[in-house]
């Protein structure tokens, strides 16, 4: 019998077994949730990672011998990854169809966005058009299936593909690093997948000439300026257009200490509802705002930084003008004095969040 290179066997057994351990896991945890014992689950994964660790040692050793189809093994191994993937997205693609993903507690979603955790306020902009939550789930079932198919398991890795690296990436930042470590192994078994292809990918996208017509210059120089404008004329637009200055000095969330309006310190007030107590300073805008989130004031402002005078054009829900100076203080705190409208204002504040950008 003709020897074959047993590392590609074993890389997809590898591959196909760890794949397995894990869907098999999430796949018991949501038909039984609780009823089962982490003991129990995890020790059926270990016994099936053993068995594949210890099979692979003795085909090994078949192999060198040549007493096994190396070839036949790992195009069953190739197939269970395949199968182990294929399972994943089609069990990912019917919970969002029955309302097990992308699901937010309503009292949640009352909060300001900075109080909601990462990972809901990810599910929370996804699911927010439950059509949308549909789409992605079909594409899903749809990538699944066509892996199952030898003229359609490619197409299916490439519908998997961009959406894997958009998942992987946006589980980068808002989840837990269990999750992207498990994505990041999907995204690479799809990968692996394609790669098996690679001669007929290399092909197709770089020998085989295509069909459409194409267009010459008549001179080779105005093709690549061409291709080269993709590129200066963002940048030109980009160096042209006016940007605000960023003041890191004074950006930023503010908690409001204490606020004086025609020297009467208003945080005594017996009614607080319309007391001051937040104020909101980025590139572009200050905000005022009050016990009730939905109460801002808005305005677009501008900022010297020499005499430390902002002055502030309110927008909405009223049109009002405040002209102050923004004195610094011990640690992160600060003092806006002036004038707004007829009124005096003090403020005193302290900054608690600086603004990333």
């Amino acid at each position: 019998m003709e020897r074959k290179p047993f590392s590609r066997l074993a890389l997809a057994a590898f591959i196909a077994a760890v794949l397995g351990a894990i869907v098999f896991t999430r796949a018991t945890r949501i038909a039984l949730g609780e009823d089962i014992s982490p003991l129990v689950l995890y020790g059926v994964v270990l016994i099936y990672l053993l068995t594949v660790l210890m099979l692979t040692l003795v085909w090994k050793s078949k192999a060198t011998k040549g007493a096994i189809d190396v070839t036949n093994y790992t195009a069953f191994w190739q197939n269970a990854v395949r199968y182990t993937l294929a399972l994943d997205m089609m069990m990912f693609g019917c919970q969002k169809f029955c309302h097990q993903q992308f699901y937010v507690p309503l009292g949640i979603l009352d909060d300001p966005f900075t109080a909601i955790p990462n990972e809901m306020l990810m599910w929370a902009f996804m699911g927010r058009y439950h059509s949308m939550v549909n789409i992605i789930a079909s594409l899903e079932i749809l990538g699944g299936a066509l892996l199952l198919f030898r003229k359609t398991r490619l197409v299916g890795a490439f519908v998997l593909l961009p959406m894997l690296l958009n998942i992987m990436l946006l589980d980068l930042y808002y989840l837990n690093l269990l999750v992207q470590a498990y994505v990041a192994l999907e995204l690479l078994a799809v990968i692996y997948l394609i790669l098996l292809e690679y001669r007929r990918l290399v092909e197709f996208f770089l020998i085989a000439k295509g069909n459409a017509p194409l267009y010459n210059f008549r001179r080779q120089g105005v093709g690549y300026a061409v291709k080269a404008s993709v590129i200066i004329i963002p940048a030109l637009a980009l160096s042209m257009h006016h940007y605000e200055t960023n003041y890191t000095e004074i950006t930023g969330k503010y908690e409001v200490k204490r606020v004086f309006i025609n020297n009467t310190d208003q945080t005594q007030a017996p009614c607080r509802d319309s007391v001051l107590t937040h104020v909101f300073i980025d590139r572009y805008d200050l905000v005022l705002g009050y016990p009730d989130y939905r109460n801002k004031v808005i305005g677009r402002y501008t900022y010297n930084p020499e005499t430390k005078q902002i002055t502030v054009a309110f927008h909405y829900p009223m049109k009002d003008t405040l002209t102050a100076t923004i004195t610094p203080g011990n640690g992160e705190m600060k003092t806006l004095v002036g004038k707004m409208g007829s009124k005096e204002l003090r403020i005193e504040m302290e900054r608690v969040t600086p603004v990333n950008n």
